[in-house]
C-alpha cells in the first residue's frame, strides 16, 4: 500500500463508475500531501487522498487515477501489481494489499443491504467510499444535525451512541459494526450522536454512490427496498408502537410489509391524509410515520362527552387511517404534515384483509382505534379483556348474562350431537328454569318457547346448534346495552386500552417511550459480527495518524518560521 508525502494525481473517470470529483480537483488532477494507493489491475489504481478534516479527523476520499507524479522528497511503500492477492488466497493474512478488495468487499457483503450486491458491485462501492480517521472523544456527528446521507462501518477502535432522550448510552459499537444503513435509503435526521472512545477508523458510504449502484441492479434494488420496508414495521411491531400487529406470526407481517409504499418527499404543510365523504373517490389509506410531525386538525368537531382538541401532535412511531377521525370525533378533518416526513403506507384494505386472517388482532386495533367507542364483539375476540370483562361481571355479581353467552358458543360449536344435548340440559336448569342458580333476564316469550321446545323433544331428536340463537342474541343486546358501557368506563378495561393507545391519547402512556425507541432504533443496530484482519487495519490507522501528525508538525514548524 504506497504512501508519499507530496503527489500530483492525474485522475480520469472511468467509464463504469461515476466518481465525484473532489473540489481539490483543476482539469481532473488534485494536488495532495498524503496519499494512499491500491492497485486495482494492471493500469488502475485506487487513489485515497488526504482532504481537510473538522479539527484533527483525517478524511480519506477517493478517486481512481491513472497516473502519479510525485513532485517532492517521499517515502513510500510499492506493491506492484504482480503481486496483488488471488481472489481466494486474499482471504489469508497474507500482505498489507490484502486489505484493498477482499477484505473490505467481505466486510460490505455481510451487511443484510448489500448481501445481494455481486463482488463487483461491491467492489465499486469500497472504491467510492471514504475513510475517516478520528482521535480519542471525537464526536463524528450530532443528534439532529442535519438529513443524514451516510452509512459508517467501524473498521478499527470503538465508537459509543448516545441521545439526548435517554439517561445511558444506547449502544458501544465495535470493530465490525455498522450503523445508519437506512440513511443510504430514505431522508432521515441523525436520530443520535455518536462519539469516538478511542481512537477509530470508520468506512462511510454516501448515498448518492449506494444509488448509483441500485440503478445498475435493478433486482438488488428491488429486494433492499423489500428489506428496508420490513426492517422500518419490525422495528415499530418489536419498540411496541404497532402492539396490534405482535399477536401475528412475524413471517406473515414480513409478507404485509411488501405490500407498504415509502413515501419520503412529503414536505412541510402537505397533506397527508383527509376525511373522506360519499362523494370522495381516493382510497382510504394507513399510515405510519416513521420520521417528521403531523397534526391532526379541524374546526368541524362532533359533540361528544369525549376528549374535545382542537388539534393532535404525532411523532415517529404513531399512526393514521380512516378510523383516526371517528376517535376524535372529527367531520372534516386533515392531517398536515408539519415538518418533512417519511411515512409507510399502503390502502387501507390490505389491513383489513390481514385482519380477516387474524381476527383476534382486529379486535386488538379496533380497541386501540376507538378506545371507548370499540364494539362489544371486539372485546370478546380479545382474550385479556374478555378475562377482565368477566372479573368485573363478578365484582358486580351480575356474570349471569355472560356466562350464559359463553356456553351458548361451546354448544355452537360442538359436533357431537349427545354432547350437545347434555349441554342444552345444563343451559336450561342453569340459566333458563325460574330456579335457576345464574337465571337470565330473558322476556316470556322467548324463556318460555325454549321450555315448551326442550319439553317436546324425543330421544331420537338433533338439537341443532342454532337453538339458542334468539335468546343468545337478546342477551347480547342486553349486555350492550347495560353492563358493557359501565366496563368501558372502568380501570379493567382503561388499564388495556392504555396498552393498545391509538397514538392520539397518549399522555402518560407506555407508548411515548415507544415512540422514542422506535425513532433511536431507526440508526441504530447491534454491532455486527465480522471477522475482520484487525492487525493489518489498526496499523493502517496508526499510519494515517502518524503521517497526520507530521503533517500538522511541519505545518507549525513552516508558520513559526515565518
Amino acid at each position: 500500500m504506497p504512501f508519499s508525502r507530496s503527489a500530483r494525481i492525474m485522475a480520469p473517470h472511468t467509464p463504469d463508475i461515476e466518481y465525484s470529483l473532489d473540489p481539490k480537483f483543476e482539469g481532473e488532477v488534485v494536488l495532495t500531501s498524503e496519499i494512499f494507493l491500491f492497485w486495482k489491475s494492471e493500469k488502475e489504481i485506487v487513489c485515497r487522498y488526504v482532504t481537510e478534516g473538522a479539527g484533527d479527523e483525517v478524511v480519506l476520499q477517493s478517486t481512481m487515477c491513472a497516473r502519479v507524479e510525485l513532485q517532492t522528497q517521499s517515502r513510500y511503500l510499492l506493491l506492484p501489481p504482480h503481486s496483488l492477492p488471488d481472489p481466494i488466497e486474499s482471504q489469508k493474512d497474507s500482505s498489507l494489499n490484502a486489505l484493498t478488495n477482499a477484505d473490505f468487499i467481505g466486510l460490505l457483503g455481510t451487511i443484510p443491504f448489500f448481501a445481494n450486491l455481486p463482488d463487483d458491485k461491491l467492489s465499486m462501492l469500497t472504491e467510492m467510499s471514504t475513510i475517516r480517521v478520528y482521535p480519542s472523544n471525537a464526536v463524528i456527528f450530532r443528534e439532529d444535525e442535519g438529513i443524514s446521507t451516510q452509512m459508517f462501518v467501524t473498521l478499527a477502535g470503538s465508537v459509543e451512541v448516545t441521545s439526548s432522550r435517554a439517561t445511558a448510552p444506547l449502544a458501544q459499537l465495535d470493530a465490525g459494526s455498522f450503523f445508519g444503513e437506512m440513511s443510504l435509503l430514505i431522508n432521515i435526521p441523525r436520530a443520535a450522536t455518536v462519539k469516538a472512545l478511542d481512537s477509530c477508523m470508520l468506512m462511510s458510504i454516501e448515498k448518492k454512490a449506494f444509488h448509483t449502484l441500485l440503478e445498475q441492479c435493478p433486482d438488488v434494488k428491488v429486494s433492499v427496498g423489500k428489506l428496508l420496508k420490513e426492517r422500518l414495521l419490525l422495528k415499530a411491531i418489536v419498540n411496541g408502537v404497532l402492539p396490534f400487529f405482535e399477536s401475528i406470526p412475524s413471517e406473515r407481517m414480513i409478507r404485509f410489509s411488501h405490500e407498504l409504499d415509502i413515501e419520503d418527499q412529503v414536505h412541510k404543510n402537505d397533506i397527508v391524509l383527509r376525511q373522506q365523504d360519499e362523494h370522495d373517490t381516493h382510497e382510504p389509506r394507513f399510515v405510519f410515520l416513521v420520521y417528521g410531525a403531523l397534526e391532526i386538525t379541524s374546526k368541524h368537531r362532533r359533540h361528544s362527552n369525549y376528549r374535545q382538541d382542537n388539534s393532535v401532535f404525532l411523532t415517529p412511531g404513531c399512526y393514521l387511517g380512516p378510523f383516526t377521525f371517528e376517535r376524535l370525533n372529527l367531520r372534516k378533518g386533515k392531517v398536515f404534515a408539519r415538518s418533512a416526513a417519511v411515512l409507510l403506507t399502503c390502502p387501507f384494505h390490505k389491513v383489513l384483509e390481514l385482519f380477516d386472517e387474524f381476527p383476534a388482532a382486529g379486535a386488538a386495533a379496533n380497541i386501540a382505534w376507538f378506545g371507548e367507542r370499540c364494539d362489544f364483539a371486539s372485546v370478546l375476540r380479545h382474550g385479556v379483556l374478555t378475562q377482565r370483562f368477566q372479573a368485573f361481571l363478578e365484582s358486580e355479581h351480575s356474570d349471569e348474562n355472560f356466562l350464559f353467552f359463553l356456553d351458548i358458543e361451546k354448544f355452537r360449536v360442538m359436533e357431537d350431537d349427545q354432547e350437545r344435548r347434555e349441554l342444552s340440559s345444563h343451559i336450561r336448569t342453569q340459566y333458563l328454569q325460574p330456579d335457576a342458580p345464574k337465571e337470565v333476564n330473558l322476556p316470556a316469550g322467548i324463556r318460555d318457547g325454549l321450555l315448551e321446545k326442550m319439553d317436546k323433544l324425543t330421544p331420537a331428536d338433533v338439537v341443532e346448534t342454532t337453538f339458542f340463537d334468539e335468546a343468545c342474541d337478546e342477551i347480547m343486546r342486553l349486555m350492550v346495552k347495560d353492563s358493557f358501557p359501565r366496563f368501558k368506563k372502568s380501570l379493567h378495561f382503561q388499564n388495556i386500552v392504555d396498552t393498545l393507545d391509538p397514538n392520539t391519547t397518549r399522555k402518560g402512556s407506555r407508548l411515548v417511550a415507544a415512540c422514542h425507541h422506535f425513532r433511536d432504533s431507526l440508526q441504530i443496530l447491534r454491532p455486527g459480527h465480522v471477522d475482520m484482519k484487525h492487525m493489518q487495519l489498526q496499523r493502517m490507522m496508526s499510519t494515517i495518524q502518524k503521517s497526520h501528525a507530521r503533517r500538522k508538525m511541519s505545518s507549525g514548524l513552516a508558520i513559526s518560521q515565518h
